[in-house]
């Protein structure tokens, strides 16, 4: 299509839904591997073994050994924090989270690029993410105090992105219909 026909704000939310679908990608992908490999610890926080802090390893990344002990205990508090529910509860909406987020981003190519069906696709998939950002945050305020400390803002700042981005959508899609008929009909 001709970009001189291209409403800008469809430009203008494809590359926020670009941007934003990126980094939900990344987090997603992030938070799914993070519940993959963390499991029950057969040991209490009382009895946690000494972290295995390599002097090399604490060397290569730049850390000091109370750092390392520390990432050691951020991990421990998700396992001991969780209710048994949650692990695969969270690896379920991480995986759907980076799906939608992939799909975001071909949305946000295709407003940039100004295809008439990517409002709709877009009002779709960004309520789609809103949705799963409210089923998340539902299911974190039910877990330990240490999970909610990790997830709640930041799913509910992703709930407040994906809600602008849904109304965007929704609003281009809405004038470009009013644009598209004629007054009167």
């Amino acid at each position: 299509m001709d970009t001189a026909e291209a409403p800008d704000w469809a430009s203008r939310v494809g590359v926020v839904a670009i941007l934003l679908g990126i980094l939900l990608a990344a987090w997603h992908a992030n938070e799914w591997m993070k519940l993959a490999i963390v499991g029950t610890p057969p040991y209490g926080i009382a009895t946690m073994p000494e972290p295995d802090c390599e002097e090399d390893e604490l060397e290569e990344e730049g850390l000091s050994l109370e750092e390392c002990r520390q990432l050691a205990y951020v991990v421990h508090d998700i396992s001991i924090s969780a209710p048994a529910w949650f692990k695969g509860f969270h690896i379920v909406v991480s995986a759907a989270g980076t799906a939608l987020a992939l799909l975001s981003v071909l949305v946000g190519v295709a407003l940039v690029d100004y295809r008439r069906w990517a409002a709709t696709a877009g009002v779709w998939i960004f309520g789609a993410c809103a949705l799963l950002d409210v089923v998340s945050f539902t299911a974190v305020v039910n877990t330990g105090p240490l999970l909610r400390q990790m997830y709640l803002w930041s799913i509910l700042l992703w709930f407040f992105l994906h809600l602008a981005l849904t109304m965007a959508a929704l609003v281009g899609r809405e004038n470009e219909r009013a644009v598209l008929q004629p007054a009167g009909t």
